[in-house]
């Protein structure tokens, strides 16, 4: 965009210098300007895919909470290295009541607690590997993200061209309306007829207020994905109406081939791996943690502390049945959980695999024929009946089918339309690359 702004104001700079070379008058030196102001604006306003996308992946709310959460997990380790804060302790016994500051002994000491050291290794592996899962869920955020905001600019361009064939409705409403209504003058139509034409007219007037609803709902499904502010949802905003999407010969095997680099996939691996490891942290619990103690220690003799000591102590795990068994359990049903979880996401990527591939396909197979055959001849069967509806050589009725099988078959299009650019976003998060820009 911003390249085509530069574009438009050095375009700008050229017309200045061209006003003075060719001395225009007043009049056309303000229609010019306005053109240029009106072009500039349009550029401004106007969103393509690509800048839907990556405002998306700046802005969107459920983006942004993914990538904190993801901090929040990259950070846990900090806290989990099984090194306990050290206790400095002041110690002193034997103190008499005589006169004076008589004891037997005072020490200073510094205690510091740490697991053992397996079981604080074991513990960090697998919070690294749930950081990594939750990495790639990041991405996998990113993508989900992406896709909704591409289906919803494809909606939203699919809304428009709707309305565009919802006006050409009404127009064909309008004249079989006004044909039925000139033979109803000159008593070749009855009032069955008419009345049947203007309910056509009203309906084709319903449908068309429908499309208008199917747009806003795009639209603002489009803004909410994008996390674009309130202040800036404004109706003035246009959208590129093309769209580029190659033609893709993509068998299933190659489709099916990508779903174990989907990133739920590594990241259920992760999870897997991860479980792995706190399920031997949990067994390492049998070993004991560890207590360090260092002292100074001074025995009354007047002499400052001029001795030193030092203490090891271990923390017997003698309650394994209750505390250590129940972490291996609640560690072995976690493993369990994750392993199920990623059969489940395995499977569900091949369904969605399997979805936009059989509808990808069907779309671009019902697109092809209309463009062919079905454009022309359904146009071309309109207009013959609708001519001779009015020299009298066919009926109300065959008029209407002809009618119908028009619409439905534009209408039709523009739907398989929408579905093959939606199942091609749809086959993006599988195959790592973009198919509609």
């Amino acid at each position: 965009m911003e390249k085509k702004l530069i574009e438009i104001f050095a375009w700008q700079f050229q017309f200045i210098k061209g006003i003075k070379i060719l001395k225009m008058n007043k009049k056309n030196f303000l229609f010019l300007l306005f053109c240029t102001v009106s072009l500039t604006l349009k550029a401004q306003n106007e969103m393509t895919i690509k800048d839907a996308v990556q405002y998306a992946l700046d802005q969107n709310a459920k983006v942004q909470q993914m990538r904190a959460v993801y901090k929040q997990k990259d950070n846990v380790w900090r806290t989990e290295t099984g090194i306990s804060a050290p206790e400095i302790s002041y110690f002193k016994e034997g103190i008499g009541s005589g006169p004076g500051d008589v004891f037997d002994e005072k020490r200073v000491t510094v205690s510091q607690e740490i697991d053992f050291p397996l079981t604080a290794a074991y513990r960090l592996k697998g919070i690294s590997e749930e950081a990594k899962a939750l990495e790639l869920e990041v991405k996998a955020i990113e993508n989900e993200i992406k896709a909704e905001v591409k289906s919803y600019y494809i909606e939203v361009l699919y809304a428009n061209y709707l309305q565009q064939s919802r006006q050409n409705q009404l127009k064909l409403a309008q004249d079989l309306y006004n044909a039925v209504f000139t033979k109803f003058e000159t008593g070749m139509a009855n009032g069955i007829d008419l009345t049947n034409a203007e309910l056509r007219l009203e309906e084709a007037k319903n449908d068309l207020d429908q499309s208008e609803w199917i747009l806003h709902k795009a639209r603002y499904g489009l803004f909410f994905s994008m996390g674009l502010p309130e202040e800036e949802q404004l109706y003035s905003i246009t959208f590129s109406d093309t769209l580029m999407a190659a033609n893709l010969e993509i068998t299933q095997i190659q489709t099916l081939l990508k779903q174990k680099d989907h990133p739920r996939y590594l990241a259920a691996q992760h999870e897997l791996q991860a479980t792995d490891f706190f399920l031997k942290e949990a067994k390492s619990n049998y070993l004991p943690d560890l207590n360090l103690s260092f002292y100074k220690q001074n025995f009354g003799n007047g002499d400052g502390y001029h001795f030193k000591g030092f203490e090891i102590g271990l923390r017997i795990p003698i309650w394994f049945p209750l505390e250590q068994k129940g972490k291996i359990n609640q560690a072995t049903a976690r493993r369990d959980e994750i392993t199920w979880k990623q059969k489940e996401v395995a499977l569900d990527i091949k369904r969605q695999v399997e979805y936009a591939w059989h509808n990808y396909d069907v779309s671009r197979s019902i697109i092809n024929r209309y463009n062919q055959t079905m454009k022309d001849k359904a146009a071309h069967l309109q207009n013959l009946s609708l001519r001779a509806y009015q020299l009298g050589e066919i009926d109300l009725l065959t008029l209407l089918t002809a009618q119908q099988t028009y619409l439905n078959s534009e209408q039709r299009y523009l739907e398989s339309l929408r579905d093959y650019y939606l199942q091609l976003v749809a086959l993006e998060k599988y195959l790592g690359q973009d198919l509609v820009y």
